[in-house]
């Protein structure tokens, strides 16, 4: 790659969700935009070695939808193309709390389920055809360049590749290496404080697998979520998938637990557990269904959060965007969504200029990201065993959003406003509106209930 400076040249660390949707919105303000991926990656929906976690379970919450096909277009379509299905948040998926299953109505908003690969692959697909954007793998990025209070540009060899590094010039270098982001510890060797760190020791570990999805093309429940709760604190998923490279549709199955409450890697085990925790679509498709590799493990000891926002100093030319930002427990689905959102919040800070972009990004991405960590922090809170304090405030939302949800089990109104914020469409105040705590204090009235989802294999 040439090193000759380029003066609207960008260049952005890492070729993850973060980073791609990244390089999207930096192509429409920057001549060149240049990514640097350690990697050699596939050119199709396939595994690589710096996203193990990518063949986990993963939801695209309707909010991560909606921005994603802003950026890209046609990202829904060519997804469904390859076998994606699509369906309504509240209709086609089903959400259980403590033993009960909320009541199923259509909201209005369609939701994609597609695997983490196949999203990536598509985005990846899209962001390399940009006529402005090159894709550089098999690099290893030695720091950013800061000189006299700014990043001028990258300092990188070829991976595995001793004394050959090399530099390339930009107006401004993005890290989205991930939560193991090297930031801190470069803005320290560059004598800036680094970013305070919150984080929340949770000692998730969930058990995963793949299976046929046999029957119809579109089963009559296509997601089926298990809440974490006190009363019930094993989370669980299952997800219809696209078909695999052989053309077999799929579920991806995971259940999980806290604090050592882990599952063993065997289908049996999976099978007990959602036994004992009533998901008994997925115990059947453990049981009984065919299995397509291998059962996984996942774990994670604590979600984390850098809060650059609140540095006083901070060099010009340089931003941090994704995990290395904010990292969540992965039960909740928000990655993926928080990543998009940071692009849209990107994308309206460099309106502006690249002058004092660090400032204005670093708030809108804190205003992004609050709400998805509150969602996620506060469930975890709320489970005995994740330590942590617990002030009144939090204690008392806890009591309510339990409320909320078992009055969402027969008022389809109720349940309505909860699936929304957790799909990131409305903030968590919405709850509040007095025509929702009138229906939560009153307990709803009952509805006729829904037939009973067929099992999973069917």
């Amino acid at each position: 790659m040439a090193s000759t400076p380029t003066p609207r040249r960008a260049v952005v660390i890492g070729a993850s969700m973060a980073g791609l949707l990244a390089a999207r919105v930096l192509a429409e303000r920057f001549d060149e935009v240049v990514l640097l991926e350690r990697d050699e990656l596939p050119e199709h929906a396939a595994p690589r070695k710096g996203t193990p976690h990518a063949v986990q379970p993963h939801a695209l919450l309707a909010r991560g939808q909606q921005v994603i096909e802003t950026l890209l277009p046609g990202f829904t379509d060519a997804l469904v193309a390859r076998g994606a299905l699509v369906g309504d948040i509240g209709q086609d998926a089903a959400f259980d709390a403590s033993g009960q299953r909320l009541v199923r109505s259509p909201l209005g908003t369609t939701g994609l389920l597609a695997s983490r690969l196949a999203i990536e692959a598509e985005i990846r697909r899209q962001v390399r055809a940009l006529p402005n954007v090159r894709l550089h793998t098999g690099v290893d990025v030695l720091a950013p360049v800061h000189e006299a209070g700014r990043v001028t540009g990258v300092r990188w060899q070829p991976h595995g590749v001793a004394d050959a590094a090399q530099t390339l010039a930009a107006a401004l270098v993005v890290d989205c290496t991930g939560r193991g982001s090297r930031s801190p510890a470069w803005l320290r060797e560059w004598g800036y404080e680094p970013p305070p760190e919150e984080r929340v020791t949770i000692g998730l570990a969930y058990t995963n697998a793949y299976f046929r999805r046999e029957g119809a093309e579109r089963p009559p429940l296509a997601v089926v979520i298990g809440a974490a709760t006190p009363a019930q604190p094993r989370p669980s998923v299952l997800i219809a998938q696209e078909p695999d490279a052989e053309g077999r549709a799929r579920w991806v199955v995971g259940v999980g637990g806290y604090a050592g409450d882990h599952v063993a890697p065997t289908r049996e085990a999976m099978a007990e557990r959602a036994r004992a925790t009533g998901q008994h679509e997925i115990a059947e498709l453990a049981e009984h269904g065919e299995l397509i590799g291998e059962v996984m493990r996942y774990g994670m000891p604590y979600s984390q959060r850098r809060h650059f926002e609140r540095l006083a100093r901070f060099p010009e030319g340089y931003l941090a965007m994704g995990d290395a930002l904010a990292s969540f427990n992965p039960i909740y689905g928000q990655g993926m969504t928080v990543a998009a959102c940071e692009a849209l919040a990107l994308r309206a800070a460099l309106r502006h200029g690249t002058r004092g972009l660090a400032r204005r990004f670093f708030k809108a991405a804190a205003r992004v990201i609050d709400t998805p960590w509150q969602l996620a922090v506060g469930g975890d809170l709320a489970l005995p065993m994740v330590p942590g304090p617990r002030p009144f405030p939090v204690k008392l939302i806890n009591a309510y959003v339990g409320r909320v949800q078992r009055v969402a089990v027969h008022d389809a109104v109720v349940a309505g406003a909860f699936l929304r914020v957790v799909h990131l469409l409305a903030r968590p105040e919405s709850l509040f509106a007095p025509g929702i705590v009138w229906r939560v204090w009153r307990g709803g009235r009952p509805q006729a209930a829904h037939a009973a989802p067929q099992p999973a294999t069917a």
